[in-house]
């Protein structure tokens, strides 16, 4: 099974929607920014999810209070921070935590807040014959 590629966001950017969108499916995070026409900012409904919606997956969003622990593998996880903006990570296929703008992080202290994540699973076309 082939995991998922670490990428960095860009220095002191606001990449990181679509770094994790350029992990999961293999692009540069250049192509994503041209794509969703977007060189900043994201949102998990109006830009990820309908990204990877637009392209092949199935997603299922959730939002409340979640431990990174008991969020599913294959999904991009809101953290809010302090001052209530926003962060994106990857919890990969394998339960690795991806956080494009620091690496592979083991574990988050214990006043990060997760309020969103958006589980994918890429949709396997049907081959007609």
């Amino acid at each position: 099974m082939k995991t998922t590629e670490f990428k960095a966001q860009p220095y002191l950017s606001k990449k990181c929607g679509q770094t994790c969108l350029a992990m999961i499916t293999g692009k540069s995070i250049e192509e994503i920014c041209k794509e969703l026409g977007k060189e900043y900012y994201t949102n998990i409904v109006n830009d990820l999810q309908a990204y990877l919606e637009e392209n092949g997956y199935k997603t299922l969003l959730s939002n409340g209070s979640f431990e990174v622990k008991n969020v599913p593998n294959n999904s991009i996880i809101r953290l809010e921070k302090l001052d209530e903006s926003g962060h994106f990570i990857i919890k990969n296929e394998i339960g690795k935590i991806y956080d494009p703008n620091i690496g592979i992080v083991e574990k988050y202290m214990n006043d990060t807040k997760i309020t969103h994540y958006l589980n994918f699973v890429k949709v396997q076309k049907k081959t007609t014959q």
